[in-house]
Order: structure tokens, then sequence, then C-alpha cells
């Protein structure tokens, strides 16, 4: 096994060539680089040879794990299917048997479009919202991600807004960036999550200039944080009252949860629902699915959906990969995962008792937060304000020494790749490095 030299030395060669990671988000800024040679199962390694177990998992594309042999097996069988990669304007059979998957399982889904990532499909939704209602505006809320262009990153709410509660600047920001278009914040308005006083009050006054309602169902990029007992039910009702369309970004959630993804489990049904990740077990792709009212207005092309990938042949094969795998011996797939994580999770707790140190556990199935924080549930980003960030980053630094990845916030992904052993594992690296800390 060579030195970490030979890390810093593909560090140096890559900052020449290279502008940094593939996500360069602000919190991030002071990772060490790790350069990846082989993945298998849950476990990857790097140029210098070290093993680790993995639970960021590609940022939670990976829902297999890596050389998933059942997948890569699902994806060979189709290989005819693949001889051309780019579809243009054509369909396939393959895509129209996705879709018709998507209408089974989805309740909202009465029609999908397919496209190349959750970022498009969140683009397509607010497009598509815009022109069904004739309305400007959409809503988003407070620690809810819904990818990296203009209209929805960053910004922090106004909490003494006079007039439309449009997203502000902030230095505090952990999403802000430079060069975003002018008015980018004024597509939508920016509100508290899990708050429904504050959403009642601002849809009274704004509600016909509203097109949409955008939020995670669950805040799997922000601290895994639940909706509050009735809050999206009322939600569903006051988008209905004011005809405003509710869309939920199932980019996390959609399938790694369920096979009717957090809108089937939490049993509120969107009007229209953005998919990525893990609909098709790592591969680029992403949807928008909803009622057949909305989505027809790209079948009368009053709304543009361009684009040379979408429905292209390799993200198709890989969706209908996943979904036979996630379908398959009555949802096996999702019993594995609930008996991994549980005894991760509450592995995990019992570290942190052992120690004397308070820690938050909680997420859903596939994905969960450890967080440094004396609380026993957080219902939005504002309940995790008292984190302690410096102990939560070194943590991560002392399991990633100990041979475990976890994602940079306190996130874990537990995928169809970990095994019992790998549980093991990290419990053990958990407790050392908490006695580390």
């Amino acid at each position: 096994m060579s030195s970490n030299k030979e890390t810093q030395k593909y560090y140096e060669q890559a900052i020449k060539v290279m502008p940094g990671p593939h996500s360069n988000l602000r919190a991030m800024a002071s990772e060490r680089p790790i350069f990846i040679v082989k993945g298998r199962g849950a476990h990857l390694w790097n140029i210098e040879g070290k093993e680790f177990i993995d639970f960021t998992m590609g940022a939670g594309a990976g829902v297999f794990g890596y050389s998933h042999e059942e997948y890569i097996q699902a994806l060979k069988d189709q290989i005819d299917s693949l001889y051309y990669l780019v579809t243009g304007a054509a369909q396939t059979p393959m895509e129209i048997e996705l879709a018709g998957k998507f209408v089974q399982h989805v309740p909202c889904a009465e029609k999908v479009r397919f496209c190349l990532s959750g970022t498009e499909a969140v683009q397509l939704a607010i497009r598509l919202a815009r022109a069904y209602t004739k309305r400007p505006y959409f809503v988003r809320f407070e620690g809810h991600y819904h990818g990296w262009l203009d209209n929805v990153l960053g910004g922090m709410v106004d909490d003494n807004a006079v007039g439309r509660p449009f997203a502000v600047e902030s230095d505090h920001d952990p999403m802000k960036t430079e060069g975003k278009g002018p008015g980018a914040f004024e597509q939508s308005l920016k509100l508290p999550w899990n708050d429904i006083g504050v959403l009642e009050k601002v849809l009274e006054k704004y509600g016909k200039e509203i097109a949409m309602i955008l939020m995670e169902p669950i805040t799997c990029n922000s601290g895994c944080c639940p909706p509050r007992s009735g809050y999206l039910e009322r939600v569903r009702e006051l988008c209905t009252r004011h005809g405003i369309i509710l869309c939920f970004d199932e980019v996390i959630t959609g399938f790694r949860v369920a096979l009717n993804c957090a809108q089937g489990v939490l049993g509120v049904t969107p009007d229209i629902a953005t998919f990525g990740k893990a609909m098709a077990g790592g591969i680029p792709m992403g949807a928008v699915a909803g009622k057949k009212e909305i989505l027809d207005l790209l079948l009368e092309r009053r709304v543009i959906g361009a684009g040379t990938f979408n429905g292209y042949p390799l993200g198709v094969s890989g969706s209908l990969a996943a979904l036979r795998i996630y379908e398959k011996d009555n949802g096996a797939y999702y019993r594995k995962i609930d008996k991994l994580q549980n005894r991760l999770m509450n592995g995990l707790k019992e570290v942190s008792r052992e120690h004397g140190i308070p820690m938050l556990t909680q997420g859903i199935r596939g994905v969960f937060f450890y967080m440094f924080i004396n609380k026993d549930v957080a219902y939005s980003s504002r309940d995790l304000k008292e984190l302690d960030v410096e102990k939560q980053n070194r943590f991560r630094t002392l399991l990633a020494e100990e041979g475990i990845l976890i994602m940079w916030n306190g996130r874990w992904y537990v995928s169809g790749g970990h095994t019992e052993g790998d549980i093991d594992k990290t419990l053990e690296c958990a407790d050392r490095a908490m006695n580390r800390l």
C-alpha cells in the first residue's frame, strides 16, 4: 500500500486541470480529497488501497451499492436495446413499459415525462405549473433542496418581509452563489416549512398569484425532518382551495422509501412529483409524473420540454432494472434495508448514550441523519440551529480515518450493497471515533 503522498500527487494534478470537486458546496470546502479506483458492495478503495465502508452512495444515487450483480445482469439482458444510446425525438417500447410502472405504483402518476436529472425535472414541473395556472410564482421552503439552478438555489427566509416574502441574500446562506441571474429570487416566495399558520397567511394574501407549492415531503437534504401531524393534509386542502398545484420533490424519496414513494407512505397525493437518484440505480435519470391534464400540456405542445437525452435507453434500462428489483419477492429489497438500517440507527444511538453525548437520529427508509444536537425530534431546519457543526465535522473526519464514509451534514444512506458485517464494523468504528472526539 502506498502512502498518502499519492493522494496529494493526484490532487495537485487535478487542481491544474479541474476546478475542484464535482459538487463545490461551501459547507464542503474543508474536505480532504479522495480518489476512488474500485467499488464493490458497499465498499470503496482509494488510490492508496485503503478500504472504506461507504454510506454516501454517490449522494444517494447508488441505491444498490457498487457492482450489484442482479442490477448489472438486468442491464446486460437489455443490451440489444441499447445499441443506440440517444434517441432524440424517438420513443422506445422500454420507455412505455417504464411509464406504465410509474402509473402502477406512484399515486399521483397518470402520465410521466422522463428527463436526465432531478434538477431538470424540477424546472419542468415549475414550467408546467405556470402554464397550467397562468400564475407567475411558486412557493418553496427553508431547508429544502431542488437543484442548483438560479431560481431554486439558496436565499434566506425574510421573516420581516413587507409584501411578497421573496428570499434574501445572506453571507450565512450555505447555498449562496455569485452569478445568479437578475430577479432569480423574485420567481418564488420562500417560507419556513412545517408552519401551517405562515403558509395560510401567505396564501390568503397572494394565493391567486401562486402557481405551485414545491416541497420535499420529508426534508432528506436537511435533517430528514418529518412533516408535523396534519401538515401535509392541510397543505393539500389549501392547494385545492386556491387552485394551486402541489408538487412533491421525490428526487431522494421516490422509490427509495417505498414503491409508492413518500406520497404513498404519508398518504397525501400531490398533483405532480419529481424523481431522480433512486429511480435508475445510479445511472442519470429523472422524471415528472402527475395528473394527465397537467402533463398533456406537453402533448399539446403548449409547454416545451425538449432534451436530447429525455428517455434515453440506458437510463430507461437502469430504471426498469431498479424497479424490478424493488418489486421482486413482494418488496424483499425494502425489508433488507429496514433490517440493516434499524440495526445501524439503534446501534449509533447506543454508542452516543455510552459516551454521554446527546445525539439526534432520525430518518426514513434508506436515509437518515445522526446529528450532534440535544433534541428528540427536529421538524425543520430551524430546529437544527444549535447543531454542533464543529463536532459534526470532526466526527466525520474521524470516521473516515476509521474507514467509514458519510456525507458532510451527518447524512447516511443505507443501500442494498450493505451487509450485517458492514453494520457490525461501522458500529465498532463509530465507537472508537466517538471516543476520540
